[in-house]
């Protein structure tokens, strides 16, 4: 369906669990490219990056872009059901996962992959991270996902970005901001691109999420 790198904590014992992202890359990008971005995690989350399946200049995507306007919502929603079915063989494959602490981490058009999966499947996972993304016109105008409520969502935009001016950053924040009580929402001064100081924001926000998580366990035990 998908080829993927997967990256689980090193001196893991076998009856441990972790945390575990689903990252989905940009147009033209494969695997091997976000999992830089979350290096500094790997040794307490399980990372699962997800290449395209459809073949993008030297690269891949998930869906073929279109050249004006929106792609239909029919291509958008095929792709993200694609990555849901591929996210539940994985989590049936691999006893590092704990089905509880579940993210999508997605730039660019896997952003907006990640997008329509969290907003159609959203009550599987802890929250989402998504960079320098557009919030598809079918999605806004969709019914509203009650289950994000508790959920956490960290939108990161450029204010340079020429791709999706920053006023794309800014409707996506305020629509996530109508389903749930968690939204983090930063600028960063980089055009289409993920910056240090961007990823320095995320990898905190993913640090605090599960101490939060931690907590909030303890508390319950």
């Amino acid at each position: 369906m998908f080829a993927y790198d997967i990256y689980e904590p090193i001196n893991r014992k076998v009856e441990d669990t972790f945390p575990t992202i689903f990252a989905l890359h940009g147009i033209g990008a494969d695997e091997l490219d976000m999992p830089g971005t979350l290096e500094s995690l790997m040794d307490r989350f399980v990372i699962v990056s997800i290449r395209g399946n459809v073949q993008q200049g030297p690269g891949y995507s998930y869906y073929k872009p279109v050249l004006d306007g929106e792609p239909s919502e029919k291509t958008v929603s095929y792709a993200a059901s694609n990555v849901h079915d591929f996210i539940e063989m994985i989590l049936k494959q691999y006893q590092s996962i704990d089905r509880e602490k579940l993210y999508l981490f997605g730039f660019d058009q896997g952003g907006i992959v990640a997008m329509t999966e969290f907003l159609k499947n959203g009550g599987m996972y802890c929250g989402g991270v998504f960079l320098s993304a557009k919030l598809p016109t079918f999605l806004e105008n969709g019914p509203k996902n009650l289950l994000l409520k508790s959920k956490r969502v960290f939108i990161g935009h450029g204010t340079k970005d020429p791709v999706f001016p920053i006023t794309e950053g800014e409707r996506a924040a305020k629509y996530f901001e109508s389903l749930s009580n968690d939204v983090t929402f930063q600028t960063f001064d980089v055009v289409h691109n993920v910056s240090e100081e961007e990823a320095e924001a995320m990898l905190e926000w993913f640090t605090k999420v599960e101490i939060d998580n931690q907590d909030t366990k303890t508390e319950n035990s």
